[in-house]
This record gives structure tokens, sequence and C-alpha cells, in this order.
């Protein structure tokens, strides 16, 4: 081995320690969701080279955007972007790369070194100078809690950098799922806000605390003047179901407040949206958190009898399961859960996630 290969190895080992350090600080500290994003753009800076990225927080109902941090993409990207994703075939889908054991690829490697053969190449990253782009995803059992997508103009990403990105996945998983365990429901009380856009993403009207809630939901994007991409992603899933059709999904802007937004194609005019934004109830922040520790629909059936007080038995009988079935799949709730009781489950779930907003929405009297 020469002393170069050596000292490169040594530097790679190095960086990838920086960036895992990141990532582990931030599951020690009280940081939101949407924070996290901003750690994993500053690790993954720290084992590879790229000239712009996004790290997007996800709906796991509807796959949508719903947060996070754009750094270097023209705001012109935005649109062809989301176009790409939501309607064209192409290569390293973030809901192929989903159902993959590696949850890391790169377009490069995806066309066999062949750029032209991909829709995205063809449409937009061409003209832009792209020469490769590497994609993740970080999920938790069967659930999405983001994706990333990191491009450079200057060559290929590297072996070495593909294998770092690998190797922090996890972490940034862990870190994501962290974040949701401390995540701060902000009680806003204004009611909710109703934009029109029509077909070429222009608003048309909107009422009162519309133009707020949209600047909160632009994330790091550059241009302020357009309408934000992840209401323009949610729109063109809207207009383009092979029946135009209502979209409900969940959202967080950078103050940390977490969103439910409807899209609904206008009657007789089918590209022209309506879209109502107002803050997210409990059973949206429930799921969120269901879905932050990987939990399938079953566990979280028994989790939410458990919270009611329910026995073994009584969630067995409720459930058409036997005791046995019900007691195998505790064991993994509390696995996934990192607890050792019922108690210790529903204060990690509940008590911490949902006293604080009790307390703040209780009127005291005298």
């Amino acid at each position: 081995m020469s002393e170069q290969h050596a000292y490169d190895l040594r530097m790679g080992v190095t960086e990838l320690t920086r960036g895992r350090d990141r990532l582990l600080a931030a599951q020690c500290e009280s940081v939101q969701p949407f924070e996290v994003c901003g750690v994993v753009v500053a690790a993954m800076h720290d084992v590879c080279e790229f000239d712009a990225c996004a790290v997007m927080l996800t709906d796991n109902d509807t796959t949508l955007p719903s947060g996070g941090i754009v750094e270097g993409f023209d705001p012109s990207m935005c649109a062809p972007f989301w176009d790409n994703e939501l309607l064209d075939p192409d290569f390293n889908k973030f809901r192929d790369l989903l159902r993959c054991v590696d949850p890391v690829a790169t377009l490069v490697d995806a066309v066999d070194g062949d750029l032209e053969r991909s829709p995205r190449y063809q449409k937009f990253y061409g003209s832009n100078g792209v020469t490769d782009e590497l994609r993740a995803v970080f999920s938790s059992g069967p659930s999405c809690l983001a994706v990333a997508v990191f491009t450079r103009s200057d060559g290929c990403f590297t072996p070495e950098e593909v294998h770092d990105v690998r190797e922090l996945a996890p972490v940034v998983t862990a870190t994501f799922r962290a974040s949701f365990g401390q995540m701060a429901v902000t009680v806003d009380g204004a009611g909710p806000a109703v934009i029109i856009l029509d077909g070429d993403d222009e608003i048309t009207s909107m009422t009162a605390g519309g133009a707020r809630l949209l600047d909160d939901l632009r994330g790091h994007e550059l241009d302020a003047a357009h309408v934000p991409g992840l209401i323009r992603a949610a729109a063109m899933r809207a207009r383009w179901s092979r029946a135009p059709t209502t979209v409900t999904t969940r959202m967080v802007g950078r103050s940390g407040q977490w969103l439910r937004v409807h899209v609904a194609p206008l009657q007789g005019d089918a590209r022209s949206v309506a879209i109502t934004i107002e803050p997210a109830r409990p059973d949206d922040m429930f799921k969120i958190v269901m879905e932050s520790y990987g939990f399938t629909a079953r566990e979280t059936d028994i989790v939410l009898r458990l919270a009611r007080g329910m026995a073994a038995k009584e969630v067995g009988r409720d459930l058409a399961i036997s005791v046995h079935t019900v007691r195998d799949h505790i064991k993994v709730i509390y696995d996934k859960a990192g607890v050792n009781s019922r108690g210790e489950l529903i204060a990690q779930l509940f008590t911490n996630h949902y006293l604080e907003r009790f307390h703040e929405s209780v009127v005291h009297l005298g």
C-alpha cells in the first residue's frame, strides 16, 4: 500500500467519524426533525463532494415531501424535479429505493454510465451541468422518514463516497427517529387558510394567513416569489391522478409547526386546485410518532389498546388474534421503542408528545 493510499484511507475514516459524530450529537439534543435535515447536509459534506442537495422529510401515507433543506439547486428545477419524480418512469425513484435492500444509489451506476437514458437528465440535469446524482432513503421498518438527493457537476461520486453515505444512512435514520421522539407541537390559534392555484402554480387568491403559512413552508428555498415546492408536489399529485382526487398530507415548516394540507381540483377546471392549510391534528401527530418508530399497522393497533389499559388477553379478543401473538407483538414494540414496560411505553409515546399540548390548550379559571 502506498503512503498516499494509506493517507487517503485515514482521511476517509476521519471524515466518516466526523459526520457520524455530528449525527450522534444531534441525537443527544432536543433537535427537531426540520433541524435534523440541516445536520444531515453538514454530515454529508464531511464524507462527499456535491454542488447541490435536498434533504426532505416525507409523509408516509402519500410519500410526498413534508419539509426539509434545499441547498444549491436553482429554483427553476423544483417543478421539473417533482414532475419527474411523480410522473415519469426513471431510475432510482425514491419509492423504488424504499423497497431495495441498499438505500443508496447513484444515477451513473443505474444507467451504466449513459446518462442520456435518464429522463431527468434529458429534461433538466443535463442543461444544468449535472454529471451525477446520489440518492438515499432513510426508513424505519415500513415507514419512510426522509429522502435525500445530492448532485455534482465535476464527475461521478466515487465508490468511497457512496460507501461512506451508506455507512451513515442507519445513523441518519436513528437521528430522525430521535427527533420525532422530541417533536414539539406548536399550538397556533389561527384558523385554516385557503389558497387557489391555477394550472401554472400561480396564486389567484388566498385567505388571510395564507402568505405566512406559505413562507413557513418554503424552508431554505431561495426564490420567495414562487409557491413552495412542497405545495407544488401535492398539487401535482392531485391534478395528475387517474381521476381528479383530493390529496391530504402533512408538512412541517421552518417554525417547527406541523400542518395538515388538503389539495382538491376545482370543478370545471381540473388543473386549478384549492389548497387548505391548517394546524396538524392530534391524530396526525400520533401517526407521525408511530411511523418514526417503524411500527406496523398491527403494532399500532396494539399500542392504542395498551394505552387504553387493555390486558394482553383483552387485546387479543378485540383484534381476533391469540394472546401469544399479542405478547410477541408487545416484545417487538418494546424493542422498537427502546422500553421495558407498558408504563415506559405510554410515557414515551404519549405523555412526552401530548401532555405539553394539553397544558397549553387548557384555560385555568381563578
